[in-house]
C-alpha cells in the first residue's frame, strides 16, 4: 500500500545547510531504517533495482548565505518519506513508536522530531495513503490533468553508444509514464501493461501547457539539472479511445504522489503532486 509521511523536526541548535540536502536525507532514512532493521536497511542502500520509498528534500524557510541555508533553532522544518510498500512502512514506524522521538542527522546538523503524521488532513497535505486497488477504482476518466514538480527532476538516457547516461531536464509526458508504471509493476499486486499504456500516450496525449524553470540539486561533490514548476496536458477525445486506458492513466497520474518522477527520487528529486 502506498504511503505518504510527514515528519514534523526541528534543529536543536542554528545551522547552515545547503538548501537541496537530498543525499543527507537519503542518509537519515538509512540510518532510522537501520535501528529497527539492518538488514533491510543494508539490501536497500546496496539494490540497484526500483526502490520502494521516496525521499523529499529538507523543506525549511532560512536565510541563503552563498550555498547555504542558514536555520535557526527551534525553526519548523519538514521531511516527507513515501513507501511503496507496508512492510517497508513497519519497520521505518517502529522507531517512533518509543516514548521520545528519535533525532535525524543531516549532514553535521541534529534537528529533534516533533510530529510523525501520514494521514490525509487540511493542512497536511503532503502525507496520506491509498491501497493500490482503491488508487485504479477511484480513478476518474479526466482528459485533463495538471502537475506540479517540487523539486529538481530529471531522466536519465544513455548515450547513442550506450557508454555512460546523460540528465535529460525537459519535460517528457511519455517518459513520465514511464517512470511511473515501472514504480507501479515493481511493487504493485496488479500489473499494468506498460507497452499498451505508453502506445496509449503516444496516441492520444500531448502537453498543452508548461511552467518550469532550471534547477540543480546539490549532492555536495556533484549537481544533478533538472526542472521544477508545473504542467498540464489532455488526452484528446476520440470515439475509439479506451475508456479503460484513460482510468488508468488518470491511476498512475494519482500514483505519482507516491512514487516520484524520473531518477533520484530516493534523494530528493522527483517529489511530484497532481494539482486536477
Amino acid at each position: 500500500m502506498p504511503i505518504s509521511t510527514l515528519i514534523s523536526l526541528i534543529p536543536e541548535t542554528d545551522v547552515n545547510l545547503r538548501p537541496t540536502m537530498g543525499h543527507h536525507a537519503h542518509a537519515a532514512f538509512l540510518s532510522i531504517m537501520r535501528e529497527t532493521n539492518p538488514k533491510v536497511a543494508k539490501e536497500l542502500h546496496a539494490s540497484s533495482a526500483q526502490k520502494p520509498f521516496t525521499v523529499s528534500p529538507l523543506i525549511a524557510e532560512g536565510k541563503r548565505r552563498g550555498d547555504f541555508l542558514y536555520i535557526r533553532a527551534g525553526t519548523d522544518c519538514k521531511l516527507r518519506f513515501t513507501f511503496l510498500d507496508d512492510t517497508l512502512f513497519t519497520f521505518f514506524g517502529q522507531s517512533f513508536l518509543t516514548q521520545t522521538f528519535p533525532t535525524i542527522r543531516l549532514g553535521d546538523a541534529i534537528f529533534s522530531v516533533k510530529q510523525l503524521v501520514s494521514h490525509t488532513s487540511e493542512d497536511q497535505n503532503w502525507s496520506g495513503s491509498a491501497t493500490y486497488p482503491d488508487l485504479i477504482q477511484t480513478a476518474k476518466t479526466d482528459y485533463k490533468m495538471s502537475f506540479r514538480f517540487y523539486s529538481p527532476t530529471a531522466f536519465r538516457r544513455l548515450t547513442a553508444r550506450g557508454e555512460k547516461t546523460r540528465d535529460d531536464a525537459s519535460i517528457d509526458m511519455e517518459r513520465c509514464y514511464q517512470s511511473w508504471v515501472n514504480k507501479w509493476n515493481a511493487f504493485a499486486p496488479i500489473n499494468l501493461d506498460k507497452n499498451e499504456i505508453l502506445s496509449f500516450v503516444r496516441e492520444y496525449g500531448q502537453v498543452t501547457r508548461v511552467d518550469t524553470r532550471s534547477k540543480r540539486l546539490n549532492y555536495g561533490k556533484h549537481t544533478v539539472p533538472g526542472w521544477v514548476g508545473s504542467c498540464s496536458w489532455v488526452f484528446y477525445p476520440d470515439k475509439s479511445i479506451d475508456e479503460n486506458l484513460l482510468r488508468i492513466v488518470n491511476c498512475l497520474a494519482n500514483f505519482a504522489f507516491y512514487c516520484g518522477t524520473g531518477y533520484k527520487t530516493t534523494m530528493g528529486m522527483g517529489q511530484t503532486q497532481r494539482a486536477e
